[in-house]
C-alpha cells in the first residue's frame, strides 16, 4: 500500500479543508481509478457572489465526474456532490471544487498536462495519448490561450513584427503579431486588410501598450499592411522584412539571367543550372560550388548578380551593428557600380 496515499491525491486536487477525499478505488474491468471527495459537514462558505455570509442548503442533485490527470498509467476520475449554500442577497448558490473550471468536466491538474502536451504536438496525437476526444482538447486549449491572451500585459512592445499565413487550405488568411524583442505571438487577427493593423493598435492600447512607443514594424510589402502601419504606428519605423527582400533580389538576378541566356550562344548550359543561383553558397555541396563557379565564369553578368545576392545573405548573417552597417555599404556602394 502507498503510505499517505489520500494526502498524495488531496495533493494533486488542490484540497484543503474543509475538502477531503473520502476514498478511491480501482476498477479492474474498466482499468480506472475512481475518487471520492466530500466536505465536511457543517463547514461553511462564503457566497460566490458577495463574499457574504450563508448558511448551508445541502447538496447538488447529482453527483459530477471529472477526468483527473492519470494515476499509474491508469485514467482517474473524481466523483464529487458539490454543496450549496443561500445568502440571504443573492439566493441559493452553487459552491465550485477547488480542483475544477466552469463549465469543465476536467480537473486543473488534467487541464494543465493536457497543454504541456499540446505544446508539443497535434490535437489527434494528444488526444489519443490522453485518452479523451479530441472536441475536448480543442476546448481546453481555446479557453487557456483566450485566457492567456486576455492577461498579457504589453506595456514595454517596442518593436513588432507583422506577416500573413493561411489557416486552412485555399484563401483563409489570418494576420499574426510578433514581439520582435520576445519572438513570441500576442495576437492572431482574421483577415490581412488595412483594418486588422487598427484593431491590433486598439488592443495594444488596451493591453497597457501604446501605439507612440513602437519605433519599427517588419512587414511584408502588402499594400494592406503599410498604410495601417503609417497610420496607426507614427513613430514607428517601417522595416521590410529579408524574405522579401531577397525575393527582390532573387527575382532581378533571375531577369538577368534570363537576359545574358538570350544573348549567349550556349544557352542550355546556363538553363540548365538555372536552380543552381537559387541556392545559397552556404548550403551547396562540394559539386554545387564548383559547377557555380564554373557557370559564374562562363556567364559573368549571370554572375555578378549571385555574387550581390550572396552579399545580401552575409549581410542578414552579421551579429553587431557595426559589421551590418558595413556589411551594407559596402553591398551598396556595389549594386550602385552594377547599374
Amino acid at each position: 500500500m502507498i503510505a499517505n496515499f489520500p494526502d498524495m491525491i488531496a495533493g494533486s486536487l488542490n484540497l484543503s479543508e474543509p475538502w477531503y477525499v473520502e476514498g478511491a478505488e480501482f476498477s479492474p474491468e474498466k482499468k480506472e481509478v475512481h475518487i471520492y471527495v466530500n466536505v465536511r459537514e457543517g463547514a461553511e462558505f462564503a457566497c460566490p457572489s458577495c463574499g457574504g455570509a450563508t448558511v448551508r442548503n445541502g447538496y447538488e442533485p447529482t453527483e459530477r465526474v471529472w477526468r483527473h490527470g492519470d494515476c499509474l498509467f491508469y485514467p482517474s476520475f473524481v466523483h464529487c456532490k458539490r454543496p450549496r449554500v443561500r445568502c440571504p442577497h443573492c439566493g441559493t448558490k452553487q459552491i465550485s471544487a477547488p480542483f475544477e473550471r466552469k463549465n469543465s468536466r476536467f480537473t486543473l491538474l488534467f487541464e494543465g498536462y493536457a497543454m504541456l502536451i499540446l505544446a508539443d504536438m497535434p490535437r489527434a496525437k494528444a488526444a489519443e495519448i490522453l485518452r479523451c476526444n479530441e472536441k475536448s482538447l480543442s476546448a481546453i486549449l481555446s479557453y487557456w490561450v483566450n485566457e492567456a491572451v486576455s492577461r498579457q500585459d504589453l506595456k514595454g512592445l517596442v518593436r513588432l513584427a507583422v506577416d500573413e499565413t493561411s489557416r486552412l487550405r485555399g484563401h483563409d488568411y489570418v494576420t499574426v503579431f510578433v514581439d520582435a524583442d520576445r519572438r513570441r505571438v500576442i495576437d492572431v487577427e482574421q483577415g490581412r486588410e488595412k483594418s486588422v493593423i487598427s484593431t491590433f493598435a486598439e488592443k495594444l492600447e488596451k493591453h497597457g501598450g501604446s501605439k507612440e512607443a513602437v519605433c519599427a514594424v517588419t512587414s511584408d510589402m502588402s499594400k494592406s499592411y503599410l498604410p495601417g502601419i503609417a497610420e496607426n504606428f507614427p513613430n514607428a519605423l517601417s522595416v521590410i522584412d529579408k524574405f522579401h527582400v531577397k525575393q527582390i533580389l532573387t527575382n532581378a538576378l533571375d531577369m538577368v539571367r534570363k537576359e545574358e541566356q538570350k544573348s549567349s550562344e550556349a544557352k542550355q548550359a546556363l538553363f540548365q543550372g538555372r536552380r543552381l543561383f537559387m541556392i545559397p553558397r552556404g548550403r551547396m555541396s562540394e559539386q554545387q560550388v564548383a559547377k557555380l563557379d564554373s557557370l559564374s565564369k562562363r556567364y559573368p553578368k549571370t554572375g555578378k548578380a549571385y555574387s550581390i545576392v550572396a552579399a545580401l545573405d552575409d549581410f542578414y548573417a552579421c551579429y553587431t551593428v557595426e559589421e551590418a552597417r558595413n556589411a551594407f555599404d559596402s553591398l551598396y556602394s556595389w549594386m550602385r557600380r552594377c547599374r
